[in-house]
């Protein structure tokens, strides 16, 4: 049984190469092209490779939550067990192998961080005809933060602009002092900079007109507001690549209706059932399963490295709540190559 501590697993992450990158990529679309597949009615239930049970989640009495997530995909099984607690959160995967012996236990903060922003980067290596100089990223936490490693990975020679959005000032100078300064050394020719709703004078029309730049928009937030209008995009036309990650519940909105349908009757899901149930965009829209594209159907329909069809005009629009399977598959391959370049702690006798 293999150990990877929540270091182990950020040193693997931030020592990635982009060939590397893009074998978690791969390794992320064939799980999804897996689970679409098998979501049919016409799949029997005995045939089922692929279990991801309901989350079981109470609160004790301390006031922590604790939430466990079993899946299997048959060859491998896990259970990520999280506990929200008054001072942070903190979470470790389990994963078995078929015959139920403990392979490893990782820590799950930053493989959730990652896996997410990986979901993302399925679909934006996939839009090839979008430009990808200007990124915009609304958030301040991890899944902020992997976005933009993962796209300046990717793009290097295309990104110029790096702009991270947040409400409040002090989490952004925390992101100055632990993230922006190895961005910087990392990719010396790009621009990384930040504006806060706290702090920025005429806020309003300092949004507006990194709107109006942006090419890409990465949003992180467990918004109840939209955190822009599509006027607003509407007023720099350009097609553009939207990605939403941070909205998990109904009242949850990270973008306003206009937006959510402007990606030519094309709104991509990682997950049909679980986006229309979660999803506060799509619930308010009054979004239907027909207009929805999973990640799976796509990937299973178009050839390696083959790019989406966007239709004229139209924005890429990505939303994704995450499937426990992400992290069972993400995390099998991070305990692989982590044992392979000797990090982490190996434990005999489980």
């Amino acid at each position: 049984m293999h150990i990877l501590s929540e270091p182990d697993v950020a040193k693997l992450f931030r020592t990635l190469t982009q060939s590397q990158c893009h074998e978690f990529i791969a390794e992320l679309g064939k799980a999804l092209v897996a689970i679409s597949a098998e979501s049919k009615p016409t799949v029997p239930a005995e045939d089922k490779l692929i279990h991801q049970p309901l989350r079981t989640v109470f609160a004790t009495k301390a006031d922590n939550t604790c939430i466990f997530m079993p899946v299997s995909n048959t060859e491998t099984t896990g259970i990520k067990c999280v506990t929200v607690a008054p001072g942070g959160i903190q979470g470790v995967i389990n994963l078995f192998s078929p015959d139920g012996r403990l392979q490893g236990l990782l820590a799950a903060a930053e493989i959730t961080a990652f896996r997410t922003a990986l979901a993302s980067m399925t679909l934006f290596v996939r839009s090839h005809d979008i430009k990808k100089e200007n990124i915009l990223v609304f958030g301040s936490g991890r899944q902020a933060e992997w976005h933009a490693r993962l796209a300046l990975l990717l793009y290097p020679e295309q990104i110029r602009r790096v702009v991270f959005v947040n409400r409040s000032r002090a989490r952004l100078n925390e992101m100055e002092r632990d993230v922006f300064g190895d961005l910087r050394v990392r990719n010396p020719g790009i621009s990384i900079s930040t504006i806060s709703k706290e702090d920025t004078p005429h806020y309003d029309e300092t949004l507006l007109r990194e709107l109006q730049f942006s090419d890409v928009i990465f949003s992180c937030t467990p918004s109840l507001q939209p955190n822009f209008s599509f006027s607003a995009l509407r007023s720099v036309p350009k097609q553009r690549f939207i990605s939403l990650i941070g909205s998990y519940k109904p009242p949850m909105h990270e973008i306003d209706t206009e937006t959510l349908l402007s990606g030519g009757g094309r709104i991509y899901v990682d997950s049909k059932s679980a986006c229309l149930e979660e999803s506060g965009e799509l619930i308010t829209a009054g979004v239907q399963g027909d207009q929805l594209t999973e990640m799976g159907d796509l990937l299973a329909s178009i050839g390696p490295g083959e790019g989406v069809e966007i239709p004229t005009g139209a924005n890429v629009i990505y939303k994704c709540v995450g499937m426990g399977l992400m992290d069972l598959v993400i995390g099998k391959k991070v305990l692989d190559v982590g044992a392979e370049l000797g990090l982490g702690t190996q434990v005999d006798g489980f």
